[in-house]
């Protein structure tokens, strides 16, 4: 069947298209013969490009982790009696997902974007807090007070540690969360940051567990580090030894001296 979900390698596939039913009445250009037309379609940066490549065997059309590559249609011939077409991708965000699970996704341009608050939110939601804070190493402020203890970090609260930590600062000395939210984009589109969905039937929490990364221990110190230390140490009570010993234990004592009777300015020649 044409729907089966039994997986066909390179070969396997070029056969069953060219045992497709063409449309009627077409032919080829050469004549004497009929051609069928494959055509590819769908968002940006899924792999239309690359699945020509590979069926083709070497590299006929070009290809970008950046979504929107492919700027004009293309016809290519797989076989005598196949031909293959890409085109740009297409992008209805309103009749699938938002906008915001298009970019999480790869569907659009991250460094295009203008809102970064809503992928950077829907991040935060899906991986959660501590896992967060275990692979960035950084620290995310708990909910406040009569907030939910659960709930996860909104964007704010997971882009400004994060952009300090990175030294990603605007003019006016606060943090870009702009710049925060590109970088960390770009690692979950490139698989730094992964995230699994399950498959139907399956429970998240089960199917995808995240990784933590364990606290490095700081090395015992040896013995010459313990001796440098102990040398370059000083204690309190030396320190008041010190400064005692210098005190003078004269008695002394102060004020204004007595003015002598007399006119003293007066000189006598």
């Amino acid at each position: 069947a044409v729907n089966s979900a039994e997986l066909l390698n390179r070969q396997e596939l070029i056969e069953l298209f060219e045992h497709l039913e063409p449309p009627a009445g077409e032919e080829d250009v050469a004549g004497g013969g009929v051609r069928t037309t494959i055509g590819l379609v769908g968002y940006p940066n899924v792999g239309k490009s690359s699945t020509i490549n590979a069926l083709i065997g070497n590299k006929k059309v070009s290809v970008s982790a950046t979504p929107g590559k492919t700027k004009h249609f293309q016809t290519l011939f797989l076989t005598d009696r196949v031909v293959l077409c890409d085109c740009p991708g297409l992008v209805m965000p309103t009749l699938v997902a938002s906008k915001a699970d298009m970019v999480v996704g790869g569907i659009l341009p991250i460094d295009q974007m203008r809102d970064y608050i809503g992928p950077s939110a829907l991040i935060a939601a899906l991986i959660g807090r501590r896992d967060l804070e275990s692979h960035y190493g950084i620290m995310i402020n708990p909910p406040r007070e009569g907030e939910d203890p659960d709930r996860p970090p909104t964007a704010q609260e997971f882009l400004d540690p994060y952009a300090y930590s990175r030294g990603f600062m605007t003019q006016n000395g606060q943090p870009d969360m702009a710049r925060a939210a590109r970088w960390i984009l770009k690692d979950v589109v490139e698989g730094r940051l992964l995230y699994c969905w399950a498959p139907p039937g399956v429970d998240q929490s089960e199917y995808h567990i995240l990784p933590t990364r364990g606290r490095k221990h700081a090395p015992a110190p040896t013995p010459q580090t313990i001796r440098a230390l102990q040398s370059e140490r000083v204690s309190t009570n030396d320190l008041d030894k010190a400064f005692f010993k210098k005190a003078s234990l004269g008695a002394h004592s102060k004020g204004v001296s007595k003015i002598l009777p007399g006119k003293g300015w007066v000189r006598y020649s």
